[in-house]
């Protein structure tokens, strides 16, 4: 396939400007959230490491598939094993990124003093990993429906895949992280 521009960009701008008005939204549920974040400032600090752990495990899988989907080694079928092993690789550095950054994010909180008693180290490492976990799997089912259709359409999933996945990992990172921290009650 040769690159050209003109259609990276006529395939590139709608995508970019329906993103665009996503993030918009996903600001606005954080803005409507924010006594949660003045009462248990801690998890403001979370916010864009859940999402961009996501974001980038997600992408790094899509390139992985668009890659493999252009040289024929993974194909368009949920059964394809190449995928399987890809997804599974994706799943495990999330699981092992959200714990490992969950860790480090909480003592910083601790020696930075933003840390209350309304929460201790398992149950922050609980929330973050949860959260992430949830989020590593919507992400890498969107990325493969983003990479598998767009391919089969005959359009390069590497225009599509990145700016739907980050996009997908702002909104739900924000999304499941309050879900889970009402879920169990925390600062309530």
């Amino acid at each position: 396939m040769i690159y050209n521009w003109k259609i990276i960009v006529k395939h590139g701008i709608p995508i970019l400007l329906i993103a665009v008005l996503i993030e918009i939204l996903a600001g606005q549920i954080l803005q409507g959230e924010q006594g949660i974040l003045v009462e248990i400032p801690i998890f403001l600090i979370c916010i864009p490491v859940i999402n961009s752990v996501a974001g980038n495990i997600g992408t790094v899988l899509g390139a992985r598939l668009t890659s493999g989907l252009h040289v024929g080694y993974i194909t368009i079928n949920f059964n394809d094993k190449e995928m399987h092993q890809n997804l599974l690789v994706s799943m495990l550095m999330g699981f092992f990124t959200y714990f490992i950054l969950a860790i480090v994010i909480y003592y910083v909180g601790v020696f930075g003093k933003i840390i209350t008693e309304d929460i201790n180290i398992a149950m922050f490492v609980g929330i973050v990993v949860l959260t992430g976990f949830l989020l590593i799997l919507i992400v890498a089912f969107v990325s493969i429906f983003t990479a598998f259709v767009s391919f089969k359409q005959g359009l390069d999933p590497d225009d599509f895949v990145a700016p739907v996945v980050t996009t997908v990992a702002d909104v739900m990172g924000i999304a499941f992280l309050f879900l889970i921290i009402g879920i169990l009650g925390v600062g309530i």
